[in-house]
């Protein structure tokens, strides 16, 4: 029997908020819109796919991983889910016989799931707030003990993407680690890769760029690998790196033990690995991009932007009046809401553009 290990749901509000009402109350409080009713809410997750934007794929190394323990990774609308092959146990909790589910394989406190979270949707940095393109750093969702970036909690509340931003330096370790995985497991491992660099070596290069001492010319190249490759990952689409733990920290194991019965005496008394009673649900959600509306109209050569940023989402209306863009227009104008494949940014704001 198969039964599930663990959950993952990623939403994005470009998908799932209306408007300026929004799906997930993420920042606190609605600023006075009137919140989506809970039948809305279905409507909208109804017809939300993360295959739309976004795939979650399984490194070489994991994909052996679940092969070698009888798990299976199952999509669905919104993110995959791990099966784990078990067998049916009875345990008992407060004087009740319930139904429990042990693994076939036992799954090592240690072993780890490692997915890269890929999109293909060409405009996705454009209404998504995510860190740029050019810039060496990758998000990292993990229930595994850091101190660089948040816990990936098994909560009621859904986290924040940006809560789980890596440092350019923590980017550059983690894809070192990855890569090392893969090249221990190759027969004849690559003679050009940035796993020949040395852990403890990339250690001391941080070291020197943090206390802004000169590199050599080996470490620049060393960077400079790493750095590529980097580049290289998120030119394919990969924006984060998912990396779960069968024993992960601040409550967040994958699996317990319990006591379960033994059929020779009827007695609660063998321990087994068994699933949680209830899978866990790891669940976040990518924020969509707010931007200053630049409406121009050539015939009169005229250029208005709205006075502050804007949502951009694929359903609903945000009304915009003549009194809610500057210069302020003598006349009425309709001012339609942006599509997202015209954006700018100028300083450190981003603008979409609207003919009218």
């Amino acid at each position: 029997m198969y039964t599930t290990l663990f959950n993952i749901n990623i939403y994005h509000s470009y998908f799932l908020d209306e408007g300026e009402r929004s799906f997930f109350e993420l920042n606190g409080g609605n600023n006075g819109i009137t919140p989506l009713t809970e039948d809305e809410k279905k409507v909208l997750e109804r017809h939300y796919d993360i295959a739309d934007y976004l795939t979650i794929v399984p490194t070489q190394e994991t994909k052996e991983k679940l092969k070698n323990h009888r798990l299976l990774l199952r999509n669905h609308a919104k993110g995959i889910r791990i099966l784990n092959e078990t067998i049916q146990e009875t345990a008992e909790e407060n004087n009740v016989e319930v139904t429990r589910y042990s693994p076939i394989i036992t799954l090592s406190e240690t072993l780890t799931f490692t997915f890269y979270i890929k999109v293909h949707d060409a405009y996705f940095e454009n209404y998504s707030k995510i860190v740029e393109k050019n810039q060496h750093q990758l998000y990292l969702l993990s229930n595994k003990n850091t101190t660089v970036t948040n816990i990936f909690e098994t909560t009621s509340e859904v986290k924040k993407w940006e809560e789980f931003l890596l440092t350019v330096k923590e980017t550059r370790k983690l894809l070192l680690e990855i890569e090392k995985e893969k090249q221990s497991k190759i027969m004849l491992p690559s003679l050009v890769t940035i796993a020949n660099i040395s852990t403890t070596v990339l250690e001391a290069i941080e070291t020197k760029i943090e206390n802004a001492v000169s590199l050599s010319e080996e470490e620049e190249e060393s960077i400079q690998a790493i750095n590529s490759y980097i580049q290289a990952a998120k030119n394919k689409g990969v924006i984060g790196v998912l990396q779960l733990q069968i024993n992960g920290a601040n409550n967040t194991d994958l699996v317990e033990e319990v006591l379960v019965k033994n059929l020779e005496n009827q007695q609660f008394d063998i321990q087994k690995q068994c699933l949680l009673a209830t899978p866990p649900e790891f669940s976040i959600c990518i924020e969509n991009r707010a931007t200053f509306w630049r409406y121009k109209k050539t015939s009169e050569n005229l250029v208005m932007t709205t006075k502050e940023e804007k949502p951009l989402t694929k359903n609903g209306r945000v009304e915009i009046e003549k009194q809610d863009v500057q210069p302020q227009p003598q006349e009425d104008y309709y001012f339609p809401n942006p599509t997202p494949e015209i954006i700018k940014k100028e300083a450190q704001s981003y603008y979409s553009e609207v003919f009218i």
